[in-house]
This record gives structure tokens, sequence and C-alpha cells, in this order.
């Protein structure tokens, strides 16, 4: 019953988007005129974008140019060059990829795709390598709470918060648009590598005006679909005992993987004032879980089926100061099924289904009586549940309600803001006892202080208290889920400097100082943030009756204080038809994460698992007219799979390198269609990618060998 109903919900999602897809594209490209739009000069409102050097907590961000220039295909390679980050990979383009910021757990790290969160009740974690790059505009890492008040309130109950947004086709405000364009604009990509590897991608954007000489309402569209597999069996050393030992190289098995997404986004500007965005998303995913390798013993038969379906909504309109105000909604839908067909007990094989659903809906209003004072007020509703085909499963239910409450003032000299989370939960199961219902505030508070007006340097202080929930996992995971487990509490202190300058000279004859247009530009970034953070109530997996039987207990405090300092340096020559350019960025990290649950035990005092004292990574690359090579490095240093920091738990220190080599040719194509004369602009591209160069063998996680050398090569045509 229950698998014809997943079947059924799943046809008429997949239905449903492939029907709004169509009708999308469709609309658009057959509304598209040959017409030259000549508009006039207005200004386009939007968010108050804050630059990284002014905002009061820490803010790494990578955009798209800067992404296709570095090796890197998922959103976890980009994270892996932000400070303070740890992810947690366990090998491989398919294996699984959380994020750690910082000393915290993965689920105090909150994704926002497109300014709506992502959410999974089950564990609570978000698979990075779920995300591809090829539609990304740009990637951002904020540490605390999020320097704009107008968000919805589940973006400020998080410790930190990666935000993804799409590409978005250029307004004609910023790119007008003539009559010789094409009605579409096509990127297409293939990219093969080692291992099998195989990613080709499709991204159709379409961008339509109504009315010709008026600017507004303007309709955008956008298409992609992303496909990607991998054999995923690269060689690996297997070690029998100690340095020194006998080894043999090996071939990781069952580590295949095959993804499918499709992604529609509408993007409508009614006014300068009043935007729509609206998004289809679909994924699907079949992958091998190649599982520890221990000694002789490295294959595995388990599969893991994910298929994923979500529409959001987000509409935003700036009406006459002083008010503004936002609406998002959205439906997700999830399917997990693990399958063992090894599993020991009367079937001979195990086959779980698990499914979740979602339903979200925010109000956010902004309300500024004077242009140094904003004030807003935000509140979420959520509402989850999931069932499974396990007998006497609880099927949980979850509903929450988060309203914040925020005020920002911004004088000459100072930047501030404050806000307060309510959050209200209250927890169902269809069978036995649900966990207890919830009511808390956590309060945070940040400023920003600018000593000299004619100097971009800042001293910024901001503070924190958020807290996780316990997922289903944690309450109702059969004999070792705990219904009576409270939230994990958190406490962020921060404090750090950030600077930025840059420096001109050499006026191009060309043009005026007005204007200007320099012969040479260098640009200077660097932030130093120091921070102590505090965890209690910490949520974690001891034994009970017996060493084969564990259950979960707030037992843990952790305490966390460390450092995090990034820098970027670029210099443009502006007088140069061939060599644009160089880049270089660095970050440093210090991370003291230590256990303080309790004084006489083993691990007092200790680091916490897979958290290196020491980490960083370096970022470089040199532009020219028609080719771009990029360069990354990553370090850390060594790191502990179990709480006590003994030699046998000890994981080694890594390096490792990437090389890649973008080519670019663009190319201006002429013709006549009818009377009408069209130039189409062609860009071919063609990208190496060289990752691992020292083919160094490591692991992040213990027994889940990384891959070593392998390559990419991805060609692509725009137009």
């Amino acid at each position: 019953m229950m698998r014809e109903r997943i079947k059924t919900d799943f046809r008429l999602a997949v239905t449903l988007l492939c029907t709004l897809l169509l009708l999308c594209g469709t609309m658009v490209r057959a509304q598209q005129q040959d017409t030259v739009y000549q508009l006039d000069a207005v200004t386009v409102q939007g968010k108050n974008e804050i630059p990284a050097v002014q905002s009061i907590a820490p803010v790494q961000s990578m955009d798209a140019e800067r992404l296709e220039a570095m090796p890197a295909v998922q959103v976890s390679d980009v994270l892996k060059l932000f400070s303070g980050v740890v992810i947690k990979d366990y090998g491989g383009v398919g294996g699984m990829k959380t994020v750690s910021v910082r000393g915290f757990g993965s689920q105090h790290t909150a994704v926002c795709y497109d300014g709506i969160v992502v959410s999974d009740c089950q564990t609570g974690q978000i698979d990075l390598s779920k995300f591809s790059l090829q539609n990304t505009g740009n990637v951002e890492l904020v540490t605390g709470s999020d320097n704009s008040i107008f968000l919805p309130a589940r973006a400020a109950a998080s410790a930190s918060t990666i935000t993804l947004n799409t590409k978005v086709p250029p307004h004609p405000l910023n790119r007008p648009i003539q009559r010789s364009e094409l009605p579409v604009n096509v990127d297409f990509r293939f990219t093969g590598g080692s291992f099998g590897l195989i990613n080709p991608s499709l991204i159709i954007e379409n961008r339509f005006l109504p009315h010709a000489k008026e600017p507004y309402p303007y309709i955008a569209s956008s298409l992609n679909i992303n496909y990607l597999q991998s054999e995923g069996n690269y060689p690996f050393v297997l070690y029998y005992g100690n340095q020194g030992d006998s080894t043999s190289v090996e071939r990781r098995s069952n580590s295949d993987v095959h993804i499918f997404n499709v992604e529609e986004n509408l993007f409508v500007d009614f006014s300068p004032q009043s935007q729509l965005k609206f998004k289809l998303y679909y994924y699907q995913s079949e992958r091998g879980l190649p599982g520890a390798v221990i000694f002789y013993k490295q294959g595995n038969s388990q599969r893991l089926y994910d298929q994923n379906a979500f529409g959001q909504v987000h509409f935003e309109h700036r009406f006459q100061r002083p008010w503004a105000y936002q609406l998002n909604a959205k439906f997700n839908f999830a399917l997990q099924r693990y399958i063992d067909s090894n599993y020991l007990n009367a079937e001979g094989f195990l086959h779980n289904v698990y499914t979740q659903r979602e339903y979200y809906l925010s109000n956010v209003v902004l309300y500024q009586p004077h242009k140094i004072i904003s004030l807003s007020l935000a509140n979420d509703l959520i509402y989850g549940n999931m069932s499974a085909n396990l007998h006497e499963f609880v099927t949980p239910s979850r509903f929450q309600s988060l309203t914040v409450l925020a005020a920002k003032v911004t004088v000459r000299h100072i930047n501030a803001h404050a806000r307060l989370l309510h959050t209200g939960v209250v927890n169902r199961v269809k069978i036995g006892e649900a966990s207890g219902n919830l009511s808390r505030f956590s309060p945070s508070a940040g400023i920003s202080y600018q000593p000299l007006l004619n100097e971009d340097l800042h001293l910024r202080l901001f503070y924190q208290n958020i807290f996780r929930l316990p997922t289903f996992n944690d309450l109702y995971y059969t004999e070792v889920g705990n219904r009576n487990l409270r939230p994990e509490d958190t406490h962020q202190l921060d404090a750090g400097v950030t600077y930025s300058k840059s420096f001109h000279w050499g006026l191009l004859e060309s043009t005026t100082s007005a204007e200007g247009d320099y012969r040479h530009t260098f640009s200077l970034f660097f932030t130093a943030d120091g921070y102590y953070n505090r965890v209690k109530d910490k949520i974690v997996a001891i034994p009970s009756k017996n060493l084969f039987v564990w259950t979960m207990l707030n037992f843990g405090k952790v305490e966390m204080a460390g450092m995090d300092v990034n820098a970027h340096f670029s210099y443009e020559y502006g007088d140069s038809k061939w060599f644009k350019g160089v880049s270089l960025s660095g970050s440093y990290s210090l991370q003291y994460a230590v256990d303080r649950t309790d004084p006489t035990g083993k691990s007092y005092g200790h680091q916490i698992p897979y958290t290196p004292l020491h980490s960083g990574s370096v970022a470089a690359s040199v532009q020219m007219q028609y080719v771009e090579v990029g360069y990354t490095l990553v370090a850390a240093g060594k790191r502990y799979t179990l709480q006590q920091n003994v030699h046998t738990n000890e994981l080694q220190p890594y390096t490792d390198h990437s090389l890649s080599l973008t080519a670019r040719l663009p190319m201006v194509v002429d013709r006549c269609v009818g009377r009408v004369g069209r130039r189409y602009i062609i860009e071919l591209g063609l990208k190496a990618e060289l990752l691992n160069l020292a083919d160094r063998h490591y692991e992040i996680i213990r027994n889940y060998p990384m891959q070593g050398r392998s390559f990419r090569l991805t060609g692509w045509v725009k137009f």
C-alpha cells in the first residue's frame, strides 16, 4: 500500500514538473520578438548587499567567475577553501559529504538554496554532493547571524549558513535585449574524467519583455538539466598494520553513482520594487555504499536510492518607505531506499523505505522609520512528517513556529543589529509516546565599528545563542533513539578585524580620472577573527545495556576556541590584449575544540574527533585573454577518529594539490534572416583539471580512502 502511494506521489510530481517546464519554456520562447528595446534609465532597487569587509558576522564567498577558474565540480570542493570549515568526505564523486564549521556538527550548519533552507528532518545533515556548480552563481558561508535582517526566521536559526544562489539571466537594464540576439541562451557542457566519470549538463535561458520601450514587467527563465555518473573504482593503498608493515594496492568497489537532476527557475520583475522567483526541482540518485576498508574485507553490497522533488516561491515587494514585505513558500518531498542484499534475516535481504514531506510558509515585514534604523518581524511555519515501511514505525511529525524580531542601526562609524528568535515545537507520533514540546528564546547581537571613515578598516564583535533540535533518528531510531533528548545548546562569541584597500596608477590615455580606468589596479582584502564557542547537552551515542546496544543521550560538553584568517590579493592590468591579471587567496584556521564533559574521563581536554588543530588553503589564478590557469592547495593537520587522543586513533596530516587550465574562444557570426541582421556570439571552451597532483593517498574519515591522482576534461559551447 505504501509503495503504491509513493509511486503515485512521484509520478504526479514528475508529471507536474515536466508540464510546467514545457509550459514555461514554450511561453517565453513563443513571445520573443525581433525588437530593439529603447529603455529609459531606471534605478533597480534590490536587496541591500553589505560588502564582506563591513559585515558583522564573518562572510566568505566565491562568485561564478572564480568558480569556473578553480578545479571544482561540487560545492564541497569550494567550501574546502574557506577557513573554519571541515568537510567530512567519504571518498569519490558519489561519497557523502557533510560540513562542520568551527567545530560544530553538520546539523548546526544550514544550507540555503535561493533564499530558502534545505531540510532533512530524519538526519539533520545535508549531503553537499547533491549540489552541482554548473548553474551556481555564487557560494557564500556566513558564520553566525546574517547581516541582513530582511530574511526568513529559519535563516537565523543555525550557527552558520551556506548560501547557494542560482545564476540569473541579466536584466535588460544591465544588458539590453538586442534585435539581433537569439531568442534563447544555451550553455551545453560535457565532462569526462577518471574512473568512469561522465557529466553532461545543459542550461537554457530566456529573457522576455512584453512591451517595447518598457523595462517592466520583465520575465526570465532558466532550465538546468544535469546528469552525472562515475564508477568510482579508484585504486588505494591498503595497510595491514603499522607503518612499515605490508601493504597492497586495491580498488574501491561498489562505489558507483548515478545522479540526475532537473531544475526550472522563473524570474519575474513586475517593477523595480517588486520581484517574484519560482523554482521547481527534481533529483534522483542511485549509489553503492562501499563501506569501510578493514584489512582483507572491503567489498559491500549495500545500495542507496534517493529521490527528492520540491517547489518553492519567493515574492518581495518594497513599498514606498518605510515598508517592505517578503513571502516564501515551499513543499518538499523526499524518498530514500536502503537495500542490503546480504542481510542476515529470515528474508535474506533488507529493504527499508523512508519518506519525508515538509510544508513551509514564511512572512517577513521590514519597517524603516528612518534611514539609520530598520526593524523586521519574520514568522515561519513548518510542518514535517516521516513514514517508513518498518514494523511498528512510530511515524513522527513535527510542527514548528519560528518568529524573529530584529533591529538594525547604521550610522557613520557604526553598524549594529540585534535579534530575538522564538522557537515553538510540537511533536507527534502515531505509535507510542512522542518527544516533549518546546518553547525557547534565542538572542543574538553584533556590532561593526569603522574608526576612520577614509579607510576601509572595521572592528567587529558578535554573540549568538542558538540550538539544534534532535532529529527524528535521534529521537525514534529503533533501540537507539531517546525521546527525552534535549536540544543541543550553543553559544558563539566572535571578535575580528577586516581591512580592504585598492591602489590604482597609470591612467589610460583614452580615459579621464573620473572614469577610473587605470593601467594597474592592486586590491587587498584581509580578515582575522578570534572566537569562542560552547556546546552543552551535546547529543552523543553511548553504550547502554552492553557494547552492542547503544542509545542517544545528552551527555557531551564541548568548548571551541580558535582563529580564522583570510587574505585575498589581486592585480589587474588594463592595458594589454593578452594579460589580464592574477589573484591569490589564502586561509588559515586554528581550531582548539576539546571535550569538557567529565573531568574524570579519559577524553577530557582532548581534541574532538575529525577536527584538525591546524588547517588552511591556497587558491591562485592567472588570467589572460583566452586562457586562465588555476591552482588550489588544501592542507589539514593530524586528526583523531575517536574521543581519546592516542596514537592508535590518529589520522595523519595531508595536503591535496589540484591544477586547472581553462581556454575560451569567442566567435562572432553574422547572418541575415529576412531583412533582419543577426549577430551570434558563440563561445567555445575547454577546461582540463588534474586533481591530487602528488597522488597522495589519505583518509578524511577512518577506513574510507580518498581518491588519488585523477583528471577531468570539460568542453562547452555557449551561444
